[in-house]
């Protein structure tokens, strides 16, 4: 929430969500952005809301 975008976009904290997950990647590399035959430790995807009421959408992914 200090650095990043969290830092100039005044989201707050209940608004975020940090998810770290593992997963291989077959031949097809995925949509193009992924390594193909690869496996991802701790891949972080990042998750906001503008309220409580509003759905969850990635606002990053990656390391």
């Amino acid at each position: 929430m200090k650095n990043g975008r969290g830092s100039v976009n005044g989201v707050k904290t209940e608004n975020v969500i940090v998810l770290l997950s593992n997963f291989d990647v077959d031949s097809s590399g995925g949509d193009g952005s992924l390594n193909p035959n690869s496996t991802y430790d701790n891949y972080n995807w990042i998750l906001i809301r503008d309220s409580k009421t509003d759905s969850w959408k990635v606002d990053d992914r990656g390391y």
